[in-house]
């Protein structure tokens, strides 16, 4: 230990790590220290005796907790926690209790078990919102509404199957995030500095012990491994790029022009001066908060990318306040949104009316065109968009046509006569019409939006399974470590 160290360097460096460690790491570095003792004991490399002083002094510090502030005559945490056991139960046993131990697979196996368990939680409120999601797809299957494309009217949808387009995003971040999780869950305690030891440990029991699925399967890579921060790093910021999309989509719903939902009176400001405002301030502030965070876990890439293929601590304290501020933020995003979804009001006359009054029931007319009178698809299509063009240049709407002027066009453009009837023209033009008849696989029709919330449910009900079990598994191993005697 040094006389003295440059306060700059405590002030910005040592002392910041040291608290953001206490803060956050304590915990498991009492565990790992009681589970790696047990499986020196088990192994016969320490009594048992000496193991049980090693474990209740360690057990101690678990139940008190450390409130010591940083001394500067110590390099870090692990070394005052140290210090302190040796005042406890002696320097030869706490010397000891470091066989075949290094801070290496300490700190590596550390950031892992706060990880999982971040990430858990991540995956959890991700399950919540998705069933928020599929209880409002499943009260708007017929509630029809415009889609866009290039901000523009496309063609008519459903709520439904707009929401449950979001909730298949929402799928697909909650496999990464379960697959993330499953690599996570390995173990690189046993791996020493980077080579193990030439004590006989047991690799594999100290993982179960401390709930990991397996140890990882070599040394040096359990020491050196940084993919799974980056996948981290990524895991979130594709899940926050599937939210800022919605809630962009959420921001525009809320304009007093499109007027199709109202947030709660909870979620909104008003303004210091214009007393009408109804500020979507719970969103402005959500999408704020998911560029913020897609920034900050960015930082993740560009600190690891330049880092020798060595001891990933080196940059690990630097790392994991990025990946904890980027998991906590997120919650904060998630709850956000869950309780805006909970309690909008959706205005369904009028996102009816919206797709009532634009052109986007036009494509169905050109389907009805090549169905009924053996156009090809190129001249329904040219013959409707004429149509279209004609009435927006007069100020009028689709239900200001006919199928007189759906047959003129024709005969000036194709010299073809149409036997299109009103009736067939008044039919290809209704709204609910043409989310009917779109019952192929993956449309909007109610009967095929129901079968796809159907799946998604299930889907949803093996996720919540699977979490129950994790959390289980990371909650019971606590237990028989702190019960460990």
């Amino acid at each position: 230990m040094p006389d003295s160290r440059s306060q700059v360097y405590v002030n910005h460096i040592l002392e910041p790590i040291y608290d953001f460690t206490k803060q956050h790491y304590l915990p498991y570095l009492l565990e790992i220290n009681i589970a790696h003792a047990t499986m020196l004991a088990r192994q016969k490399i320490l009594t048992i005796e000496d193991t049980q002083k090693i474990i209740k002094a360690n057990q101690a510090i678990l139940a008190k907790g450390y409130p010591k502030n940083y001394n500067p005559l110590y390099e870090d945490l692990f070394f005052m926690l140290e210090e302190d056991l040796k005042k406890e139960i002696g320097e030869v046993l706490v010397g000891n209790m470091h066989i075949a131990f290094s801070r290496n697979d300490m700190d590596a196996t550390m950031y892992r078990m706060v990880s999982r368990e971040k990430l858990l939680q991540f995956l959890t409120l991700l399950v919540e919102l998705k069933k928020v999601l599929l209880r409002l797809a499943k009260e708007h299957e017929l509630t029809i509404m415009p889609a866009y494309t290039h901000n523009q009217q496309a063609q008519p949808t459903t709520l439904a199957h707009y929401l449950l387009a979001i909730d298949c995003s929402l799928q697909r971040d909650l496999e990464r995030g379960f697959t993330l999780l499953r690599r996570i869950n390995e173990s690189p305690m046993g791996a020493a500095a980077l080579g193990t030891s030439g004590f006989p440990i047991d690799r594999s029991f100290v993982a179960t012990q401390l709930a990991f699925d397996k140890p990882m399967e070599n040394s040096y890579d359990s020491i050196s491994a940084a993919d799974y921060m980056l996948e981290i790093a990524s895991v979130i910021k594709i899940t926050l790029s599937t939210l800022s999309r919605f809630t962009h989509d959420l921001l525009f719903f809320t304009t007093n022009e499109v007027e199709a939902i109202r947030l709660d009176k909870s979620l909104v400001q008003t303004s210091s001066i214009m007393p009408q405002k109804r500020n979507p301030s719970s969103l402005e502030h959500t999408k704020s908060l998911i560029s913020r965070t897609i920034g900050e876990v960015n930082a993740a890439f560009m600190m690891s990318h330049n880092t020798p293929f060595g001891d990933i601590v080196d940059i690990g304290d630097d790392i994991q306040p990025i990946l904890i501020n980027g998991f906590s933020h997120s919650y904060q995003i998630i709850e956000l949104l869950t309780e805006i979804l909970k309690t909008m009001e959706v205005n369904v006359d009028k996102l009816l009316t919206r797709c009532s009054e634009g052109f986007s029931t036009v494509t169905e007319l050109a389907d009805v065109l090549v169905r009924e009178c053996q156009l090809s698809f190129r001249d329904a299509h040219q013959i409707v968009s004429i149509l279209v063009q004609r009435l927006a240049s007069s100020k009028k709407k689709i239900q200001d046509g006919s199928a007189e002027l759906v047959k003129q066009i024709s005969q000036e453009i194709l010299g073809t006569h149409l036997p299109l009837t009103e009736e067939q023209y008044q039919t290809a033009i209704n709204p609910f019409h043409f989310v009917m008849v779109r019952s192929a696989f993956g449309g909007p029709n109610p009967k095929e939006t129901e079968r796809q919330r159907i799946k998604s449910i299930q889907k949803l009900a093996d996720f919540s399974k699977e979490v129950a079990i994790y959390r289980n598994k990371f909650t019971s191993y606590k237990q028989l470590l702190r019960n460990n005697n």
